[in-house]
């Protein structure tokens, strides 16, 4: 059996005129209510003592995702191949020893990390903070 869609005709979309619902009866309920009288018995006062709260310090760590802008151009031969070292803008650079690098006008750091460090590279540096590591560039 095969459908076959009937055809539409005007009388299928007349529109229909509707009267607005008369809201009138409902205005003239509300206009009969009064508010209840109120007491200053409902209104009184509680002594109310704030709690005392711990005082913990907070410190604002920087976000885990925000490292500072990687520049190549340092490199050295390490696990078997050329690896990229990390090179950062001098005003990125970890505080306190710094080894830096100047190429043209630009003055670079190598980041320096814990030996310990994931990312630490095969290059050491002596610093007053102990042996440091410059990062491998990721």
């Amino acid at each position: 059996m095969i459908y076959t869609v009937p055809s539409l005709s005007a009388v299928d979309f007349a529109l229909t005129a509707h009267t607005p619902v008369d809201t009138s009866p409902v205005t003239q309920a509300l206009a009969s209510y009064t508010l209840p009288s109120l007491s200053a018995v409902d209104f009184a006062l509680t002594v109310w003592t704030p709690p005392t709260y711990l005082d913990v310090g907070w410190e604002l760590l920087p976000d885990a995702g925000s490292f500072p802008t990687q520049f190549s151009g340092l490199r050295t031969f390490y696990a078997g191949g050329m690896v990229e070292l990390c090179l950062v803008a001098a005003a990125d650079a970890n505080a306190g020893n710094q080894l830096r690098l100047r190429k043209g006008a630009t003055t670079y750091c190598a980041y320096l990390v814990d030996t310990s460090d994931p990312q630490a590279s095969n290059v050491r540096i002596e610093t007053t903070a102990g042996t440091k590591a410059v990062r491998v560039k990721t």
